[in-house]
Protein backbone atom coordinates (compact mmCIF):
# COMPACT_ATOMS: atom_id res chain seq x y z
CA UNK A 1 0.00 0.00 0.00
CA UNK A 2 1.07 3.56 -0.64
CA UNK A 3 0.46 6.54 1.59
CA UNK A 4 -0.60 9.85 0.04
CA UNK A 5 2.73 11.63 -0.70
CA UNK A 6 1.25 15.12 -0.56
CA UNK A 7 -0.97 14.76 2.50
CA UNK A 8 -0.86 17.62 4.97
CA UNK A 9 1.25 17.30 8.11
CA UNK A 10 -0.21 17.37 11.59
CA UNK A 11 0.09 20.98 12.85
CA UNK A 12 -0.11 19.83 16.47
CA UNK A 13 3.04 17.66 16.28
CA UNK A 14 6.60 18.87 16.95
CA UNK A 15 8.22 19.88 13.68
CA UNK A 16 11.32 17.88 12.92
CA UNK A 17 14.05 19.06 10.58
CA UNK A 18 15.49 16.99 7.77
CA UNK A 19 18.82 16.77 9.58
CA UNK A 20 17.13 15.13 12.57
CA UNK A 21 15.72 12.27 10.52
CA UNK A 22 18.07 9.36 9.83
CA UNK A 23 17.61 6.59 7.25
CA UNK A 24 18.42 2.98 8.08
CA UNK A 25 17.43 -0.55 7.13
CA UNK A 26 15.02 -2.83 8.98
CA UNK A 27 16.05 -4.46 12.25
CA UNK A 28 14.24 -7.36 13.94
CA UNK A 29 11.90 -5.85 16.49
CA UNK A 30 10.83 -2.94 14.25
CA UNK A 31 7.59 -4.75 13.40
CA UNK A 32 5.43 -3.20 16.13
CA UNK A 33 6.36 0.37 15.18
CA UNK A 34 5.90 -0.39 11.47
CA UNK A 35 2.39 -1.70 12.13
CA UNK A 36 1.58 1.37 14.23
CA UNK A 37 2.74 3.67 11.42
CA UNK A 38 0.71 1.65 8.93
CA UNK A 39 -2.43 2.16 11.01
CA UNK A 40 -1.78 5.89 11.38
CA UNK A 41 -1.31 6.31 7.63
CA UNK A 42 -4.00 4.00 6.25
CA UNK A 43 -6.51 3.93 9.13
CA UNK A 44 -6.66 0.15 9.11
CA UNK A 45 -4.85 -2.33 11.32
CA UNK A 46 -2.61 -4.90 9.64
CA UNK A 47 -2.07 -8.06 11.66
CA UNK A 48 1.39 -9.18 12.70
CA UNK A 49 0.65 -12.51 11.02
CA UNK A 50 0.05 -10.76 7.68
CA UNK A 51 3.24 -8.72 8.04
CA UNK A 52 5.29 -11.84 8.81
CA UNK A 53 3.80 -13.67 5.85
CA UNK A 54 4.58 -10.81 3.48
CA UNK A 55 8.05 -9.86 4.66
CA UNK A 56 9.52 -12.77 6.63
CA UNK A 57 8.07 -15.94 5.09
CA UNK A 58 8.58 -15.02 1.44
CA UNK A 59 10.45 -17.98 -0.09
CA UNK A 60 12.44 -15.61 -2.33
CA UNK A 61 13.99 -13.82 0.67
CA UNK A 62 13.80 -10.42 2.32
CA UNK A 63 12.74 -8.36 4.15
CA UNK A 64 13.63 -5.39 1.99
CA UNK A 65 12.65 -2.40 4.11
CA UNK A 66 14.12 1.11 4.31
CA UNK A 67 13.14 3.18 7.35
CA UNK A 68 13.34 6.80 8.50
CA UNK A 69 13.71 7.36 12.25
CA UNK A 70 13.66 10.47 14.43
CA UNK A 71 16.24 11.22 17.17
CA UNK A 72 14.35 8.96 19.57
CA UNK A 73 14.46 6.03 17.10
CA UNK A 74 10.75 6.39 16.41
CA UNK A 75 9.92 5.19 12.90
CA UNK A 76 8.46 8.04 10.83
CA UNK A 77 8.95 6.73 7.29
CA UNK A 78 8.90 3.39 5.50
CA UNK A 79 9.64 2.19 1.95
CA UNK A 80 9.59 -1.52 1.23
CA UNK A 81 9.40 -4.26 -1.33
CA UNK A 82 9.68 -8.01 -1.47
CA UNK A 83 11.63 -10.24 -3.83
CA UNK A 84 9.88 -12.05 -6.68
CA UNK A 85 11.46 -14.57 -9.03
CA UNK A 86 10.66 -14.02 -12.71
CA UNK A 87 11.40 -16.35 -15.59
CA UNK A 88 12.15 -15.22 -19.12
CA UNK A 89 12.47 -17.35 -22.26
CA UNK A 90 14.29 -15.98 -25.30
CA UNK A 91 14.70 -18.17 -28.35
CA UNK A 92 13.91 -21.28 -26.33
CA UNK A 93 16.51 -20.45 -23.67
CA UNK A 94 15.16 -19.69 -20.20
CA UNK A 95 16.72 -17.72 -17.36
CA UNK A 96 15.55 -16.56 -13.96
CA UNK A 97 15.53 -12.90 -12.93
CA UNK A 98 15.22 -11.36 -9.49
CA UNK A 99 12.64 -8.56 -9.26
CA UNK A 100 11.21 -6.47 -6.45
CA UNK A 101 7.51 -5.87 -5.97
CA UNK A 102 7.06 -2.52 -4.25
CA UNK A 103 5.25 -2.88 -0.93
CA UNK A 104 4.20 -0.36 1.70
CA UNK A 105 5.39 3.23 1.26
CA UNK A 106 4.37 5.69 3.98
CA UNK A 107 5.45 8.69 6.03
CA UNK A 108 4.14 9.99 9.33
CA UNK A 109 2.09 13.22 9.09
CA UNK A 110 4.63 15.20 11.14
CA UNK A 111 7.44 14.68 8.61
CA UNK A 112 5.58 15.44 5.40
CA UNK A 113 6.84 19.02 5.48
CA UNK A 114 10.46 17.88 5.11
CA UNK A 115 11.36 18.85 1.56
CA UNK A 116 9.23 18.68 -1.54
CA UNK A 117 9.35 16.45 -4.58
CA UNK A 118 12.89 15.09 -5.02
CA UNK A 119 13.99 16.37 -1.57
CA UNK A 120 11.03 14.92 0.30
CA UNK A 121 11.53 12.18 2.85
CA UNK A 122 9.63 9.71 0.67
CA UNK A 123 11.93 10.42 -2.28
CA UNK A 124 15.01 10.03 -0.06
CA UNK A 125 13.70 6.69 1.20
CA UNK A 126 12.99 5.55 -2.36
CA UNK A 127 16.48 6.52 -3.50
CA UNK A 128 18.19 4.43 -0.85
CA UNK A 129 15.76 1.57 -1.39
CA UNK A 130 16.39 1.31 -5.14
CA UNK A 131 20.16 1.73 -4.73
CA UNK A 132 20.12 -1.26 -2.37
CA UNK A 133 18.05 -3.31 -4.81
CA UNK A 134 20.55 -2.68 -7.59
CA UNK A 135 23.28 -3.96 -5.27
CA UNK A 136 21.11 -7.05 -4.73
CA UNK A 137 21.08 -7.64 -8.48
CA UNK A 138 17.39 -6.79 -8.93
CA UNK A 139 16.48 -6.58 -12.62
CA UNK A 140 13.58 -4.18 -11.99
CA UNK A 141 11.12 -3.12 -9.31
CA UNK A 142 7.42 -2.92 -10.09
CA UNK A 143 3.98 -2.19 -8.70
CA UNK A 144 0.51 -0.97 -9.58
CA UNK A 145 -0.53 2.53 -8.54
CA UNK A 146 -2.56 5.56 -9.51
CA UNK A 147 -3.19 9.21 -8.60
CA UNK A 148 -0.68 11.31 -6.68
CA UNK A 149 1.72 8.48 -5.87
CA UNK A 150 1.75 7.51 -9.55
CA UNK A 151 2.75 11.04 -10.58
CA UNK A 152 5.22 11.26 -7.69
CA UNK A 153 6.89 8.00 -8.70
CA UNK A 154 7.23 9.05 -12.34
CA UNK A 155 8.53 12.55 -11.55
CA UNK A 156 10.82 11.96 -8.57
CA UNK A 157 11.59 8.26 -8.11
CA UNK A 158 12.64 7.27 -11.62
CA UNK A 159 9.60 5.08 -12.27
CA UNK A 160 8.31 4.47 -15.78
CA UNK A 161 4.86 3.41 -16.89
CA UNK A 162 4.28 0.21 -18.82
CA UNK A 163 0.49 0.24 -19.24
CA UNK A 164 -2.83 0.57 -17.45
CA UNK A 165 -3.80 -2.74 -15.92
CA UNK A 166 -5.91 -4.71 -18.41
CA UNK A 167 -9.29 -5.34 -16.80
CA UNK A 168 -10.95 -8.40 -18.38
CA UNK A 169 -14.64 -8.77 -17.50
CA UNK A 170 -17.23 -11.47 -18.09
CA UNK A 171 -20.61 -9.81 -17.62
CA UNK A 172 -23.03 -11.29 -16.86
CA UNK A 173 -21.28 -14.25 -15.31
CA UNK A 174 -22.43 -17.17 -17.39
CA UNK A 175 -21.60 -20.86 -17.60
CA UNK A 176 -19.13 -21.34 -20.42
CA UNK A 177 -17.87 -24.93 -20.28
CA UNK A 178 -21.01 -26.60 -21.63
CA UNK A 179 -20.96 -24.60 -24.86
CA UNK A 180 -17.28 -25.18 -25.66
CA UNK A 181 -16.66 -28.24 -27.91
CA UNK A 182 -13.02 -28.52 -26.77
CA UNK A 183 -14.10 -28.57 -23.12
CA UNK A 184 -16.68 -31.28 -23.86
CA UNK A 185 -14.01 -33.29 -25.65
CA UNK A 186 -11.64 -32.99 -22.70
CA UNK A 187 -14.35 -34.18 -20.33
CA UNK A 188 -15.11 -37.17 -22.54
CA UNK A 189 -11.42 -38.09 -22.45
CA UNK A 190 -11.56 -38.15 -18.65
CA UNK A 191 -10.48 -34.65 -17.66
CA UNK A 192 -11.95 -33.33 -14.42
CA UNK A 193 -11.85 -30.21 -12.27
CA UNK A 194 -10.72 -30.56 -8.67
CA UNK A 195 -9.70 -28.38 -5.75
CA UNK A 196 -5.99 -27.69 -5.92
CA UNK A 197 -3.49 -28.07 -3.12
CA UNK A 198 -1.09 -25.21 -3.73
CA UNK A 199 1.98 -27.19 -2.70
CA UNK A 200 1.24 -29.90 -5.28
CA UNK A 201 4.53 -30.89 -7.00
CA UNK A 202 2.65 -31.27 -10.30
CA UNK A 203 2.58 -27.46 -10.38
CA UNK A 204 6.32 -27.53 -11.04
CA UNK A 205 5.89 -29.96 -13.92
CA UNK A 206 3.19 -27.73 -15.44
CA UNK A 207 5.34 -24.63 -15.14
CA UNK A 208 8.24 -26.36 -16.89
CA UNK A 209 5.96 -27.43 -19.75
CA UNK A 210 4.21 -24.07 -20.13
CA UNK A 211 6.92 -21.49 -19.44
CA UNK A 212 8.11 -21.32 -23.07
CA UNK A 213 4.59 -20.41 -24.16
CA UNK A 214 4.33 -17.57 -21.62
CA UNK A 215 7.91 -16.32 -22.11
CA UNK A 216 8.11 -13.67 -19.34
CA UNK A 217 6.32 -14.19 -16.03
CA UNK A 218 6.61 -14.70 -12.30
CA UNK A 219 7.96 -18.19 -11.63
CA UNK A 220 4.66 -19.81 -10.68
CA UNK A 221 6.02 -22.97 -9.08
CA UNK A 222 4.63 -24.86 -6.10
CA UNK A 223 6.83 -23.07 -3.56
CA UNK A 224 5.72 -19.62 -4.70
CA UNK A 225 2.02 -20.54 -5.00
CA UNK A 226 1.94 -22.23 -1.59
CA UNK A 227 3.25 -18.99 -0.08
CA UNK A 228 1.29 -16.50 -2.20
CA UNK A 229 -2.14 -18.13 -1.91
CA UNK A 230 -1.84 -21.15 0.35
CA UNK A 231 -0.78 -19.55 3.65
CA UNK A 232 -1.73 -15.89 3.17
CA UNK A 233 -3.61 -14.75 6.30
CA UNK A 234 -6.72 -12.56 6.17
CA UNK A 235 -7.65 -13.66 2.64
CA UNK A 236 -9.65 -16.66 1.48
CA UNK A 237 -8.54 -17.97 -1.89
CA UNK A 238 -10.03 -20.88 -3.83
CA UNK A 239 -7.74 -22.74 -6.20
CA UNK A 240 -8.88 -25.26 -8.83
CA UNK A 241 -7.09 -27.44 -11.35
CA UNK A 242 -7.94 -29.38 -14.49
CA UNK A 243 -6.37 -32.84 -14.50
CA UNK A 244 -6.26 -35.59 -17.09
CA UNK A 245 -5.05 -39.04 -16.05
CA UNK A 246 -3.23 -37.47 -13.14
CA UNK A 247 -1.48 -34.76 -15.16
CA UNK A 248 -2.14 -31.09 -14.42
CA UNK A 249 -3.42 -29.22 -17.48
CA UNK A 250 -4.01 -25.85 -15.80
CA UNK A 251 -5.04 -24.06 -12.64
CA UNK A 252 -6.78 -20.89 -11.51
CA UNK A 253 -7.18 -18.97 -8.24
CA UNK A 254 -10.33 -17.03 -7.30
CA UNK A 255 -11.70 -14.88 -4.49
CA UNK A 256 -15.34 -13.94 -4.00
CA UNK A 257 -16.08 -10.27 -3.27
CA UNK A 258 -19.78 -9.57 -2.95
CA UNK A 259 -21.41 -10.45 -6.26
CA UNK A 260 -18.07 -10.32 -8.10
CA UNK A 261 -15.79 -13.27 -8.62
CA UNK A 262 -12.19 -12.07 -8.80
CA UNK A 263 -10.11 -14.29 -11.04
CA UNK A 264 -6.72 -13.55 -9.58
CA UNK A 265 -4.29 -15.92 -11.25
CA UNK A 266 -4.00 -18.73 -13.79
CA UNK A 267 -1.57 -20.88 -15.72
CA UNK A 268 -2.58 -23.36 -18.43
CA UNK A 269 -0.78 -25.72 -20.74
CA UNK A 270 -1.31 -24.08 -24.16
CA UNK A 271 -1.78 -27.47 -25.79
CA UNK A 272 -4.74 -28.30 -23.49
CA UNK A 273 -7.44 -26.75 -25.64
CA UNK A 274 -10.67 -26.30 -23.68
CA UNK A 275 -9.11 -26.66 -20.21
CA UNK A 276 -9.82 -23.05 -19.18
CA UNK A 277 -13.44 -23.30 -20.35
CA UNK A 278 -13.89 -26.57 -18.49
CA UNK A 279 -12.47 -25.13 -15.27
CA UNK A 280 -14.42 -21.86 -15.38
CA UNK A 281 -17.63 -23.68 -16.22
CA UNK A 282 -17.26 -25.95 -13.18
CA UNK A 283 -16.49 -23.00 -10.91
CA UNK A 284 -19.50 -21.01 -12.09
CA UNK A 285 -21.88 -23.93 -11.48
CA UNK A 286 -20.49 -24.48 -7.99
CA UNK A 287 -20.60 -22.60 -4.70
CA UNK A 288 -18.49 -19.68 -5.93
CA UNK A 289 -20.82 -19.07 -8.87
CA UNK A 290 -24.04 -18.51 -6.92
CA UNK A 291 -25.77 -15.16 -7.58
CA UNK A 292 -22.85 -13.58 -9.43
CA UNK A 293 -23.01 -10.42 -11.51
CA UNK A 294 -19.58 -10.68 -13.11
CA UNK A 295 -16.20 -12.37 -13.22
CA UNK A 296 -13.20 -10.09 -13.62
CA UNK A 297 -9.43 -10.17 -13.50
CA UNK A 298 -6.31 -8.51 -14.83
CA UNK A 299 -4.75 -10.36 -17.73
CA UNK A 300 -2.02 -8.94 -19.93
CA UNK A 301 -2.21 -9.07 -23.71
CA UNK A 302 0.56 -11.69 -23.75
CA UNK A 303 0.63 -14.48 -24.54
CA UNK A 304 -1.67 -13.91 -27.51
CA UNK A 305 -3.13 -17.43 -27.37
CA UNK A 306 -4.28 -16.79 -23.78
CA UNK A 307 -5.88 -13.45 -24.69
CA UNK A 308 -7.69 -15.25 -27.51
CA UNK A 309 -8.89 -17.91 -25.05
CA UNK A 310 -10.36 -15.25 -22.75
CA UNK A 311 -12.11 -13.56 -25.68
CA UNK A 312 -13.61 -16.88 -26.72
CA UNK A 313 -14.86 -17.37 -23.15
CA UNK A 314 -16.73 -14.06 -23.45
CA UNK A 315 -14.37 -11.73 -21.57
CA UNK A 316 -14.07 -8.13 -22.74
CA UNK A 317 -11.34 -5.62 -21.93
CA UNK A 318 -12.65 -2.59 -20.02
CA UNK A 319 -11.08 0.46 -18.40
CA UNK A 320 -9.58 -0.37 -15.02
CA UNK A 321 -12.01 1.27 -12.53
CA UNK A 322 -9.27 3.04 -10.52
CA UNK A 323 -6.98 3.68 -13.52
CA UNK A 324 -4.28 1.58 -11.84
CA UNK A 325 -1.18 1.26 -13.97
CA UNK A 326 1.81 -1.06 -14.05
CA UNK A 327 4.89 1.02 -13.26
CA UNK A 328 8.49 -0.08 -12.89
CA UNK A 329 11.89 1.22 -11.85
CA UNK A 330 14.81 -0.20 -13.86
CA UNK A 331 17.49 -2.02 -11.92
CA UNK A 332 20.44 -3.94 -13.33
CA UNK A 333 18.40 -4.57 -16.51
CA UNK A 334 18.78 -1.09 -17.95
CA UNK A 335 15.56 -1.03 -19.96
CA UNK A 336 13.07 -3.90 -19.48
CA UNK A 337 10.28 -2.04 -21.29
CA UNK A 338 10.83 -3.61 -24.75
CA UNK A 339 10.68 -7.09 -23.23
CA UNK A 340 7.54 -6.16 -21.26
CA UNK A 341 5.87 -4.96 -24.45
CA UNK A 342 6.86 -8.09 -26.31
CA UNK A 343 6.21 -10.85 -23.79
CA UNK A 344 5.18 -9.98 -20.21
CA UNK A 345 2.38 -12.03 -18.63
CA UNK A 346 0.80 -10.64 -15.46
CA UNK A 347 -2.40 -11.03 -13.46
CA UNK A 348 -4.08 -9.29 -10.54
CA UNK A 349 -2.32 -11.82 -8.32
CA UNK A 350 0.98 -10.20 -9.27
CA UNK A 351 -0.13 -7.15 -7.31
CA UNK A 352 -0.96 -6.74 -3.62
CA UNK A 353 -4.57 -5.96 -4.57
CA UNK A 354 -5.77 -9.57 -4.70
Amino acid sequence: MTDHPDAASDPGSPRLTAAQVRLRTFRPGDEAQILDLFERCFHVRRSLEHWRWLYRLNPAGGPWIQLAVDPGERIVGHYSGYPVRFHRCDGGVGRDLLASQVGDTMTAPEVRHLGRGPTSLLARLAGTFYAARRRDGVAFSYGFNTGNIHRFSILFVGAREFEEARECVLRPARVVGAECPAARSLRLRGARVERLHLGDPRLDDLFERARHAYRYLVRRDSRYLAWRYGVCPDREYRAFAVTLRGELLGWAVFRREGRRLLWGDALFDPSADGAAALLLGEVLTGELGADLEQVDGWFSRHPVWWSTTLTELGFRVEAEPQALGFVFVPGVEADPLPAFRDALYYTRGDSDLF
